[in-house]
């Protein structure tokens, strides 16, 4: 017979073995969610834009499947030395064609990848996994930087 309160041993080993369970589910969920984050965070080649042709309801612009196939120039508009360079090095190690960085003034508050007519879907990628920290999408402007003629986007990379 059992005490006030308490059930078989039985149950009280199905119960644990629930728990142990459940814990372990819990535990593989916080790990998997974990490493996406981590993934996301654009640290490393190996977490590079996805490479998966995908269009938006009303948009006639899809990420391209290859980043090879999207040209990129930097531009520094930071007044940080070397800042462009970087980019362009995070950028190519992505996979993305990229041509020389340049400085470039006058120097701007904020981040922004510019994109040609159908390169518009990339630039969403660029500025979000690629480039992060707030970076925002526009379309390529009418009167672009010099030595832009060859890039389907560009990146002005500003100051935080």
């Amino acid at each position: 017979m059992t005490g006030p309160g308490r059930g078989s041993g039985r149950s009280q080993a199905a119960s644990s073995s629930m728990r142990g369970a459940l814990l372990v589910f819990g535990a593989v969920v916080v790990g998997i969610i974990g490493l996406q984050i981590l993934d996301d965070s654009g640290g490393s080649p190996s977490s590079a834009p996805a490479t998966v042709e995908t269009t938006t309801p009303g948009s006639k612009s899809a990420v391209h499947t290859n980043q090879s196939e999207v040209t990129i120039k930097v531009y520094n508009a930071s007044d940080v030395q070397g800042a462009g360079a970087a980019l362009s090095d995070k950028l190519a190690g992505f996979g993305f064609t990229m041509l020389s960085s340049e400085n470039y003034t006058p120097t701007r508050k904020g981040t922004v990848v510019e994109c040609r007519t159908g390169f518009e879907a990339d630039g969403k990628v660029i500025a979000a996994f690629g480039i992060g920290n707030g970076a925002t999408e526009a379309a390529f402007p009418s009167d672009p930087p010099p030595n832009s003629g060859d890039a389907d986007c560009v990146v002005i990379l500003g100051t935080a």
